[in-house]
Order: structure tokens, then sequence, then C-alpha cells
């Protein structure tokens, strides 16, 4: 008998793996790693590269804005809730891209 988690071969009727002690009966599924850090700097440059864009073309900056607001909403939540160790740094970065992508939203528009 195969084990879910680890892959270890035990003999069957064995409930708990011999190996890692996960019951057998039991489906295992991985924990999902989510890449935070790389999130929160993609808003960043995201926010600093619509604010940019928004003096020169003043339409891709607001679009380029608009993908900033979208993925700042979900870097703040996904540090939140996933708690890094440099939590604080990687909340202000996101705030601080969110804001400014937001800016260049705005300014996009206001250049038409």
């Amino acid at each position: 008998m195969i084990c879910p988690k680890c892959g270890a071969d035990n003999p069957e009727g064995t409930l708990f793996c011999e190996e890692c002690d996960w019951r057998q009966d039991m489906p295992f599924r991985a924990a999902k790693k989510r890449n935070v850090n790389t999130l929160s700097l993609a808003v960043l440059a995201c926010g600093v590269l619509s604010v940019a864009l928004a003096f020169f073309v003043a339409m891709a900056g607001a679009a380029v804005g608009a993908v900033g607001l979208i993925v700042g909403g979900y870097a703040i939540n996904a540090v939140r809730i996933v708690k890094p160790v440099n939590q604080n740094v990687l909340m202000v970065a996101s705030a601080a891209g969110l804001l400014l992508s937001m800016i260049g939203f705005i300014l996009g528009f206001a250049n038409l």
C-alpha cells in the first residue's frame, strides 16, 4: 500500500504510514505556496509604471493603473493571510503600489 503523502510502500492493511505517520485512508493535498514577495513588488512596479505612463501615453497609464488596482487588492490580502517574516515591509510596498496605481489611473483619464 503506497502512502498518499510520502509515497512510502507500507504493508497491506496498515492504518498509518510507517515513515510519516499519515493515515492511509485519508487523501493528501499539499499546501499552496504563495510568493507574496514577488506579488507585492509587482504591484509597486505596476504603480510606478502607471504614473509614468499617465503623463506620456494617457490610456496606457490608465490601463496599467487598473491592473495595479486589481492586483494590489489581492496582494494586500495575500500578505495579510500568509503572514511572511517581512510582513510590514510587504504591506507598505503593496499599499504604495495600490496608491500609485490609483494615481496613475486617475491621471491617465485626466490627461486624455
